[in-house]
């Protein structure tokens, strides 16, 4: 039991929690549209007001989304429906990967190891045969009738194949103690509190057993099957196989027999949670009704009186008796009340025979404010006034109830029923609880667990198998926390508290394995938090899923009302989604062939697609029903087809996409209609599947359509979770009540690899080298001990830590120090052993001559000062390489005034151009720097320095004088003339000519002397 569960809310949102303590205010009612519609699905409308406290609806709330089927409905009839389907249709289809037996065989656990005690799993009723005390019965709460015949040291399942396995309570005969009444439906009201079928009835001390009281119990109008609290046998027609008077007390009110249970009346309406019988007076018996009161009848249940005189019903609830039977008229009465009470506790005694009560302080006691799940009350058989009272812990009072005193005594928590064992000593004392069986034979100073081999733990979805050792499997338990079984015994070993959740074993180094307890804190890694990233305020399923990739062990999701992934073992996580509507992740696909690939199932009925590792979503597709989306499987080879398995009832159960979620096919076919849990691909053949539902295990070996019952050996209960590893030769499937079952697979070894092909691209440079890892995954039989080696023949990749066993890791390097521009294409082999073949990873190395410009060039121009005149001037731009064809181009100059940039852009083949101006600059050298820069590669520039040398003014005779030898000329004017004339680097009578052509051309640049004009 998860101690106290409540719900935290805020307009518009819903947070599923658990905790440990009581809410530090009074319980606030919130409307919840949908919990509220999930919560008519799974309770009876009479016990609807009795249930339905804010503290219930979390601990409820995943079983009543799993089963949610429409609205108010009758789910035990239904599943009995199914029941009976299931059982015509042929035995054992199995597909090619079972190829040596379909019989399962049982892993326990039989008892688990929990610090230094022993506990099994939730018990919810326990019998003495009342002439040997070594013969015991025990009722699981979905785990059967058990039958000890050594006082608890060895236990026998009896009701494996009956159409419930959620025991409420156990009456033996005391005529004939073979004649036993097994009342179905465990009567605790939590959320996995599962209906039952009736009572059944064995006449043969268990060997074999028969339905009784179906037309009352199971068809009814009412959201789900009867749940039986008690069933009291008449002593005085006791013994009878048709004459018998029979009392049970359920959910649908106090029904009676006359006939052993072949047919009930109603004899008092409500919820019935108690009724006893007086130990002397064999018409006289005592009934409780939730909310309502006490009452008893002295004509063997066929009428009834109210009793409950000087007792007050307000906020009361459940209602339990014990009657002392030394002293018949001493009855104790224990209530579960509203918070606003203490710890949830009122405590009433009679020394009248129920005609009227008076209210005990029960100082020392508490419910913890949880007896609506876990109480129960007896009174020793010698002393009225020593009481015993359990609730989340076992208390003892010696002054009539006054005061009580815990006596624990390292028992487990979640008391659900105690019962003396009179025949044996009046101190030996039998207890039910969340842990198992357990006797004290001193009235409760010590006790001893009877968890021997009582295998009733409940898993939840999530389990891991580990990845060599066939012996070993994480699993998460509803109270009993994550259970780690070791190889070569049942007996399994607690690892991590809360209810356990989802499990995994890291495939690379098995000694890491994660957790996770509850939706509270997160995931765990060897028991440590790891939650960084994890907005731990979000709502979310009470056992939220975490996935590890199927490849990479490193990388694992999980889901909330965020879907979180983390690439390094949890150390931090990132959020690749956030589900709308206040929607949470239900469930989470992946496959091995894409790692970018995943599904998300969300509540209700929708599946969300990424195919970009989260970066854009699809969906949700159209097909699925308004139904809880339990379990997402993506086909292991084509990642655009995957399964997705419905909750509930009145729906189709099994869907089918291979359009990668837009659109779902029903593959229910000839299933029977009742939940399904969890689906597999059969790992032998990719075509089949195998699916967990509420009654055991079928397979498909077409993919749906056809179904065949897989259930040799396996008990008829709720499977949560199925999971295989080929490596172990493993597939496991885990119930809810009755541990795991296995069969042996045999699946051949196959070899995959992350990546599948290596393709990279990168510039011709002495330093361009690519690095990597790529992990080698083998699959099938011993796939942890196959040993495999990678190797290339290309000079430009190299490979390091190239060999391993099982999964693995190896790095490489692609290096273009010696290739040249081009395309390069090589492949890395892995061998592995056991496979002929050995697989081909291509590789692409894609190499380049880098795109560049001319890092620096200088030029040289020449002009006169004060002259207007410009001179216009040009460079190739100079791209070269890969791309060079394609790209553009843009020039700048640092910005001076003399010089203007013509051709500012371009292609490869187009010139940068500029022109300079001395119109403002005096003689002398100038210098100025244009830069070119290719766009989308601000890295690739050239540089252009240009250099402008300026010339003093000079006259025709200064140029013709100094032609003629009489230097009139600077070294400067001198150049400019060169330049400016046939620029053949010798001054001759060209120059000149070319110069006095000028000036008849353009008079106003010459003066009457043929000087140059300043002004021009």
């Amino acid at each position: 039991m998860r101690a106290v569960e409540r719900i935290v809310a805020a307009p518009g949102r819903i947070r599923f929690s658990g905790s440990g303590t009581r809410p530090a205010a009074p319980p606030r009612r919130w409307a919840f549209p949908t919990l509220a519609v999930l919560a008519l699905a799974a309770v009876s409308a009479s016990a609807g007001a009795a249930q339905e406290n804010d503290e219930i609806l979390a601990r409820m709330e995943y079983d009543r989304m799993r089963l949610y089927s429409g609205g108010a409905r009758n789910l035990a009839a239904l599943l009995q429906r199914a029941y009976a389907l299931k059982m015509a249709m042929p035995p054992n289809g199995a597909g090619a990967a079972l190829r040596t037996t379909t019989r399962w065989r049982a892993l326990g656990p039989d008892r688990v190891r929990s610090g230094s005690s022993w506990t099994a799993g939730r018990v919810s009723a326990v019998a003495i045969h009342p002439e040997d005390s070594d013969v015991i019965y025990a009722g699981g709460a979905q785990g059967g009738v058990w039958k000890s015949t050594d006082a608890g040291a060895n236990w026998t399942p009896l009701t494996d194949e009956e159409c419930s396995l959620a025991m409420g309570h156990i009456a033996i005969d005391l005529e004939d103690p073979d004649i036993i009444y097994a009342g179905t439906g465990e009567q605790h009201f939590s959320g996995d509190s599962y209906y039952g079928c009736g009572v059944l009835r064995t006449l043969d001390g268990g060997e074999t057993w028969e339905q009784l009281g179906a037309d009352v119990f199971v068809s009814r109008n009412r959201g789900g099957g009867a749940r039986i609290a008690r069933v009291v046998i008449d002593r005085a027609t006791a013994g009878s196989k048709d004459e018998t008077v029979v009392l049970a007390a359920s959910t649908y009110g106090l029904y009676r027999s006359t006939d052993s249970g072949e047919d009930w009346n109603l004899v008092l309406s409500g919820t019935a949670t108690d009724v006893l019988a007086h130990p002397t007076a064999d018409s006289v018996f005592y009934a409780a009704i939730h909310s309502t009161g006490v009452y008893k009848s002295t004509d063997t249940g066929e009428s009834w009186e109210e009793a409950s005189e000087g007792m007050s019903f307000d906020n009361a609830r459940r209602i339990n008796l014990a009657i002392a039977p030394s002293d018949p008229d001493v009855l104790y009465a224990s209530f579960q009340t509203g918070d606003s009470e203490g710890s949830g506790l009122r405590m009433y005694r009679t020394e009248y025979g129920a005609e009227e009560w008076e209210k005990l302080d029960a100082e020392g006691a508490s419910c913890r404010f949880q007896c609506w799940y876990d109480m129960t009350i007896a009174v020793d058989p010698d002393d009225p006034d020593t009481v015993h009272f359990g609730a989340v812990a076992m208390y003892r009072s010696t002054d009539g109830g006054e005061t009580f005193a815990l006596h624990h005594n390292g028992i487990y928590v979640d008391q659900h029923y105690l019962v003396f064992d009179t025949a044996s000593d009046p101190d030996a004392l039998y207890l039910a609880n969340d842990g198992g069986v357990y006797h004290t034979t001193n009235g409760g100073d010590s006790w001893t667990s009877h968890a021997t081999n009582l295998a009733v733990a409940q898993y939840y979805r999530g389990i891991a198998l580990h990845p060599s050792d066939p012996g070993v499997t994480l699993g998460g338990t509803q109270d009993q926390g994550t259970q780690r079984s070791s190889a070569g015994t049942r007996v399994w070993r607690k690892i991590l508290g809360g209810d356990g959740g989802y499990t995994a074993f890291d495939a690379e180094d098995p000694a890491t394995w994660y957790g996770e307890a509850q939706w509270r804190w997160g995931p765990v890694r060897n028991g440590v938090r790891i939650n960084t990233g994890i907005d731990l305020s979000e709502p979310g399923l009470f056992i939220p899923p975490l996935v590890m990739d199927p490849i990479d062990s490193r990388r694992l999701y999980f889901g909330v009302q965020s879907l979180y992934r983390t690439d390094n073992r949890g150390d931090r996580w990132n959020r690749i989604y956030r589900a709308p509507d206040g929607r949470v992740v239900s469930a989470i696909g992946l496959t091995p062939s894409d790692a970018n690939t995943i599904y998300a199932a969300l509540t209700r009925g929708q599946v969300v697609v990424t195919r970009d590792g989260g970066s854009t979503w699809d969906g949700p597709g159209t097909g699925l029903p308004d139904r809880f989306i339990g379990d997402v499987a993506v086909h292991p080879d084509r990642p655009e087809e995957a399964y997705a398995v419905a909750g509930g009832f009145l729906t189709g159960h099994v869907f089918h996409t291979t359009d990668g979620g837009r659109s779902w096919r029903d593959r229910t076919g000839n299933l029977p209609d009742h939940p399904v849990n969890a689906i597999i691909y059969d790992p032998a053949d990719l075509v089949g599947v195998f699916i967990g539902t509420d009654l055991g295990v079928f397979h498909s070996a077409g993919g749906g359509g056809d179904w065949s019952r897989l259930d040799d050996n396996l008990p008829t209960v709720a499977v949560f979770d199925i999971a295989t590893q080929p490596g172990t030769s493993r597939l496991v499937a885990a119930t809810h009540g009755r541990g795991m079952f296995e069969i042996p697979v045999d699946v051949p070894l196959t070899l995959r690899t992350r990546p599948a092909s290596l393709a990279d691209t990168v510039s011709k440079d002495d330093s361009a080298v690519i690095t990597g890892e790529v992990i080698v995954a083998p699959s099938g039989k011993n796939d942890h001990a196959a040993s495999w080696e990678a190797t290339s023949d290309a000079s430009w990749l190299t490979l390091a830590d190239a060999a391993g066993e099982g999964r693995g890791r190896f790095r490489f390097e692609l290096s273009a120090e010696e290739l040249k521009a081009g395309d390069h294409t090589t492949s890395i082999e892995v061998a592995l052993s056991g496979i002929a073949d050995p697989l081909e990873i291509p590789v692409f190395f894609s190499v380049y001559d880098p795109l560049t410009l001319p890092p620096l060039r200088h030029t040289l121009g020449y002009g006169v000062s004060a002259w207007s005149a410009t001179a216009v001037d040009s460079l190739p731009a100079g791209l070269a390489g890969t791309g060079a064809d394609t790209a553009v181009w843009t020039a700048t100059a640092a910005g001076s005034n003399w010089i203007t940039i013509e051709r500012a852009s371009g292609g490869a083949d187009e010139h940068v151009a500029w022109s300079r101006s001395s119109e403002s600059l005096a003689p002398g050298d100038y210098e100025d720097t244009i830069t070119i820069v290719v766009e989308g590669n601000p890295d690739v520039t050239g540089l252009i320095v240009d250099r402008f040398e300026v010339a003093g003014p000079m006259s025709v005779e200064d140029v013709a004088l100094d032609y003629l030898g009489a230097d009139r000329l600077t070294p400067r004017q001198v150049r400019f003339l060169i330049w400016f004339g046939n620029d053949d680097e010798l001054f001759d009578i060209g120059d000149v000519l070319r110069w006095f052509d000028h000036c008849k051309a353009h008079p106003a640049d010459c003066r009457g002397s043929g000087g140059i004009n300043r002004d021009s």
